[in-house]
């Protein structure tokens, strides 16, 4: 008898270990078959964890953009960009006034960037802003869209350490001369996704959004303003003729998310 019993419980440990193992091997095939995407949007968490301290509202904000053409509103058949929109919307939306000095140059890259934080007269107008708005980096991405085509996609290896250095010391730079002024970084989106043989091109900005990310989150008061999603499979409406600016609409919608979280940050009335 107790044998039987001895017996059973031998079989019965074998069969769990058996039924663990076939759980075990189940899970690993579905995590290497389903592997989780990559994270495109900042996510809310991370961006409250980063000292949300938001801006106070005054008589009239002094905002400063900085950056390449997307800032300099390229691709806009009104003139206006983000960057307009953004004056009209705060006055619209939220009852604050607000003076726009636009300082972003087209074509501009990190590098360059970095050299025009190195001049005077830039320096004291990003020390007087009550905000600093910000686009940089695709053209170190997508240095020449002309020469993109799916054999060069295969090779293609975008500089990651000199782009991460250069925005580390781009929100650095700008902290030295600003100490408290909220900066806002649009993220990246992938003008190139619908192309076809193009549409690999997305893993390298899924990449750079990653990298802004994380230089962001090392500068306090400053955010991350994703575009990605704007744009996915809405090239054709939101996109320019050259098919790498945005057009009107597309700028709308960037002008909108910006001016949403700029809003939620207003401060009640202070000194002008």
């Amino acid at each position: 008898m107790k044998y039987n019993h001895f017996v059973r419980f031998i079989m019965f440990i074998s069969l769990l270990c058996f039924l663990l193992l076939v759980y075990g091997f189940a899970k690993g095939a579905y995590t290497v078959l389903n592997p989780q995407k990559t994270k495109l949007i900042v996510s809310e968490k991370s961006q409250n964890e980063n000292n949300d301290e938001g801006v106070h509202k005054t008589k009239k904000l002094k905002i400063v953009a900085l950056g390449d053409s997307l800032t300099r509103g390229v691709g806009d058949d009104e003139g206006t960009g983000y960057v307009g929109r953004l004056k009209t919307l705060l006055q619209k939306d939220y009852k604050q006034s607000a003076s726009i000095s636009n300082l972003a140059v087209s074509g501009a890259k990190t590098s360059d960037l970095l050299n025009n934080l190195k001049k005077k007269n830039i320096q004291e107008t990003i020390g007087t802003a009550n905000i600093i708005v910000l686009s940089i980096g695709s053209n170190d991405l997508f240095p020449g869209a002309n020469q993109l085509n799916q054999q060069f996609l295969k090779t293609y290896r975008p500089d990651e350490k000199t782009f991460s250095h250069n925005l580390q010391s781009i929100f650095k730079a700008i902290r030295q001369e600003n100490p408290s002024a909220p900066i806002y970084a649009f993220g990246y989106y992938n003008p190139f996704h619908n192309v076809q043989g193009l549409d690999a091109s997305s893993s390298f900005v899924y990449r750079w959004n990653n990298l802004l990310e994380i230089s962001v989150l090392q500068i306090k008061n400053a955010y991350v303003i994703p575009t990605f999603d704007l744009f996915y499979n809405e090239e054709k409406k939101y996109l320019y003729t050259d098919h790498f600016h945005p057009n009107r609409g597309g700028y709308s919608e960037m002008a909108d998310r910006l001016t949403r979280k700029i809003g939620s940050q207003l401060r009640g009335e202070s000194s002008e």
